[in-house]
C-alpha cells in the first residue's frame, strides 16, 4: 500500500493555539506495520482478492442481511472532560448506526446520491463482558499520563478479546511520530486483514472530542470520526488511496481503494466544497466523491458509504472477522440474533432495600468523572443518623466550580417489582457557597446496568439545601440540617434492574451530604418524624446490651422490630401497652451478627425507625 502524504488538513484552534489536525493516521501506521511484519500484506493481497471475488458475485452480497457488532468502549482518562459520559457513549453508536445503515431521516438517509447504500451493519454495546457479567459496554480507565499520549501502548490498560468484541479506546490526545510534530490526530483504526497477526491492537483508537455529538464532543464533525474509524476496522480505504488510480473498469477493484463506484481523489478532502474533480483520467470522469464517510470533509458534510463500499465491509468482515458478529458470540455478549438484547436476569436483590454507608459491604459504586480528589466519596465523620454518609468536596472545588463538572455514585441494582407502591427516599444535607451558587442533583435511573438511563429528577439547589449561605467556611451538616427528599418510582415498577444514579451537577457550590437511600417501602421510616418521639438506641454501635429509648407521646400499643439491611424481619423485641412518657427497652445483640440493622417502633397507626449497628 502506497503511503499517504496528507495535502490538506482541517485548522482550527485549541487553547489559542492554531495546530494541524489529521483526521486519521491508519495509512501511515499500516505502512509502518508492515515494515515491521511484511507477512501482513500477504494477508491484504488474500483480503483483496476474495472482496473482489465477492463483488463479482452478486448472489453472495446476501442483500438484507444485516451484521450486529458487540462494542466496548475503553475510555482512558485522568478525571478530566475526556472521561467522557455514558450519554455521550451512546451518541457514538447512534451516529455510526444512522451512518451505516443510512437510516431514514438522518444526514446519510436524505443523500440525493444514487451510490449512497445502506452498509447493513449495525454496532451495539456489550451487555455481557468477557467474564459473563453484566455490563454497560464502557470500561474506564484512569491513567493520565496514556490519556495523553494515546497509542496501541495504551490499549494493554484495557482490552477484550478482538475476536469477540469491538474495541473503541477513547483517549485525551493521540500521539504518532508518523503524523507531523505537534498536530492534532482525531483517530485512526487497524484494518481486519491484521487481526490475526495483532489481535491485542485490534479496533480503533479515537479522541474523547470526536465520540458523539453531544457532552464535550466537537459538533463540526459530528461524531463522524468513529464512523470513518469503523469504515477501516471494516476494511476500507481511503478513497483518495494512491491518488489518481483505479479510475477503470479494467482496474478499479485492484488499484486506489478498490472499489469501483467511488472515482479514485487526488487528495484528502476538507471542508464541504459544493464540487471537486481532481482526477481527470478516471473513465467516465466523474467528480470526486466529496460526502463519502471515508473522505476528509467535514463531518457535517459526510452523508454516504457506496454500494461497493458496502459489498467490501461484507467481504473483508466475512473473511476476517465471521466470528464477531456469530450467533453464538452475539449470544455471549448479551445480543440476540436480530441485534435486540436479551433480557437480564434479575437482580437477586429484591425491594424494599435500604443502602447505607455504614460496613464493609459496598452497595454502591462511584463514578467521579471530573474530579478524582474532591468527587464523591463516603465521609466516616457526618451521617443523619450516624456517623457516615456519602459527600462531595464541592467547597474544595473553589467558587470557580463550572457547571459541566460531572461526579457522581450509582446503587446497586435492585428489583422493585414486588412493590405496591415504589418509592425512592434520601436523606440530604447541602449548603450555597454564594447567593448565587445553583448545584443541583440529577437523578437517573436504569434497568440495565447503565447502558441506557432515563433523567428522572432534577433537585435543585433550593430543594437540597438545608443551611444558610456560609461563603469562605466548608459546610459540614449538624443533625439539625438534613431533610428528606423523594421521588415516585411507579413509572418504572417493572425494572427487574433498578439502578440510581445521584450526580452532582456543580456551580459554586458548597459541600453536599447523602444517606440512608430507601428503595420501595423499606419499613417506612427514616424521616423526620422519629424526632417526635426522641428515638434512639445507646450503645450504638454495641455487641451486647443496649437499650431503645423514646418518648411515648400518650398510652398506647407499641410493636418494636428488629430488621436487617435488606428489609428482612429479624425478631420482635417487645409487643405491649405502654403508659404516656419516657421509655426505655432492653435490645440483646449477643445472638446477632455483624452488620447494620433496623429498629422499627410502631405506635398505632405511625411508626419511627433508627439504624442499629453491630460490631
Amino acid at each position: 500500500m502506497k503511503r499517504i502524504l496528507i495535502a490538506a488538513f482541517l485548522l482550527f484552534s485549541i487553547n489559542s493555539f492554531a495546530q494541524t489536525v489529521v483526521p486519521c493516521i491508519t495509512d501511515e501506521l499500516y505502512v509502518k506495520s508492515i515494515q515491521e511484519n511484511p507477512l501482513l500484506k500477504v494477508e491484504e493481497e488474500r483480503g483483496n482478492e476474495l472482496a473482489r471475488q465477492y463483488a463479482s458475485q452478486l448472489s453472495l452480497a446476501k442483500k438484507g442481511t444485516v451484521i450486529y457488532v458487540p462494542v466496548v468502549f475503553h475510555v482512558i482518562h485522568k478525571y478530566g472532560f475526556e472521561n467522557i459520559s455514558q450519554a455521550q457513549v451512546n451518541d457514538a453508536l447512534r451516529v455510526m448506526n444512522e451512518d451505516f445503515r443510512k437510516m431514514a431521516g438522518t444526514k446519510g438517509g436524505t443523500s440525493t446520491d444514487s451510490r449512497a447504500a445502506d452498509a447493513e451493519i449495525e454496532f451495539r454495546l456489550a451487555q455481557i463482558d468477557p467474564n459473563g457479567n453484566p455490563t454497560d459496554g464502557v470500561n474506564r480507565i484512569y491513567n493520565a499520563s496514556e490519556t495523553d499520549n494515546g497509542t496501541d501502548v495504551t490499549k494493554a490498560l484495557s482490552y477484550w478479546d478482538s475476536n469477540k468484541y469491538f474495541n473503541v479506546w477513547v483517549v485525551n490526545v493521540i500521539n504518532s511520530s508518523s503524523a507531523p510534530s505537534g498536530s492534532i490526530i482525531l483517530g485512526y483504526a487497524q484494518f481486519p486483514f491484521s487481526r490475526t497477526s495483532r489481535p491485542s491492537t485490534d479496533g480503533i483508537i479515537v479522541r474523547a472530542d470526536q465520540i458523539g455529538n453531544t457532552g464535550v464532543a466537537q459538533t463540526s464533525q459530528a461524531g463522524r470520526t468513529v464512523t470513518h474509524e469503523a469504515g477501516h476496522w471494516c476494511g476500507l480505504f481511503h478513497p483518495f488511496q494512491g491518488g489518481c488510480v483505479g479510475g477503470t473498469s479494467s482496474n478499479c477493484a485492484s488499484q486506489g481503494d478498490q472499489v469501483c463506484d467511488t472515482p479514485p481523489v487526488a487528495a484528502s478532502t476538507s471542508g464541504c466544497p459544493n464540487s471537486q474533480n481532481s482526477c481527470t483520467n478516471d473513465v467516465p470522469d466523474l467528480p470526486d466523491n466529496i460526502k463519502n464517510y471515508m473522505d476528509y470533509a467535514d463531518g457535517t458534510c459526510m452523508d454516504m458509504f457506496t454500494e461497493g463500499q458496502s459489498t467490501r465491509m461484507k467481504s473483508l468482515m466475512q473473511t476476517f472477522r465471521s466470528n464477531i458478529y456469530s450467533t453464538n458470540n452475539l449470544s455471549a455478549a448479551g445480543l440476540n440474533a436480530d441485534g435486540t438484547y436479551k433480557i437480564l436476569t434479575p437482580a437477586s436483590i429484591k425491594a424494599p432495600y435500604l443502602i447505607d454507608f455504614n460496613g464493609n459491604t459496598p452497595y454502591w459504586f462511584i463514578e467521579n468523572y471530573m474530579s478524582e480528589n474532591n468527587g464523591w466519596k463516603v465521609n466516616y465523620q457526618v451521617g443523619s443518623n450516624d456517623g457516615t454518609s456519602m459527600f462531595i468536596n464541592s467547597y474544595a472545588n473553589g467558587a470557580a466550580s463550572t457547571l459541566n463538572t460531572r461526579n457522581a455514585f450509582h446503587t446497586i441494582n435492585v428489583d422493585i417489582t414486588a412493590l405496591s407502591q415504589a418509592t425512592l427516599r434520601f436523606k440530604v444535607a447541602h449548603a450555597r457557597r454564594l447567593t448565587n451558587s445553583s448545584d443541583k442533583l440529577n437523578i437517573f435511573v436504569s434497568d440495565n446496568y447503565g447502558r441506557t438511563e432515563i433523567l428522572a429528577k432534577t433537585f435543585s439547589v433550593s430543594e437540597m439545601e438545608t443551611a444558610d449561605v456560609l461563603g469562605t467556611a466548608a459546610f459540614v451538616p449538624t443533625a439539625a440540617q438534613w431533610k428528606t427528599l423523594s421521588l415516585d418510582l411507579t413509572p418504572y415498577k417493572t425494572y427487574t434492574n433498578f439502578r440510581v444514579r445521584f450526580e452532582l451537577q456543580a456551580l459554586r457550590g458548597n459541600n453536599t451530604f447523602i444517606d440512608d437511600i430507601q428503595i420501595g417501602e423499606f419499613v417506612n421510616g427514616l424521616d423526620d418524624v422519629r424526632n417526635n418521639i426522641n428515638l434512639s438506641i445507646s450503645p450504638n454501635p454495641s455487641n451486647g446490651l443496649s437499650t431503645i429509648s423514646f418518648n411515648n407521646i400518650s398510652k398506647s400499643n407499641i410493636n418494636i422490630n428488629l430488621f436487617d439491611l435488606s428489609g428482612k424481619f429479624i425478631k420482635n423485641i417487645t409487643q405491649s401497652e405502654l403508659a404516656a412518657g419516657e421509655q426505655e427497652i432492653e435490645l440483646n445483640a449477643n445472638d446477632l451478627v455483624k452488620g447494620v440493622y433496623f429498629i422499627k417502633v410502631e405506635q398505632n397507626d405511625l411508626s419511627y425507625t433508627t439504624k442499629f449497628i453491630v460490631n
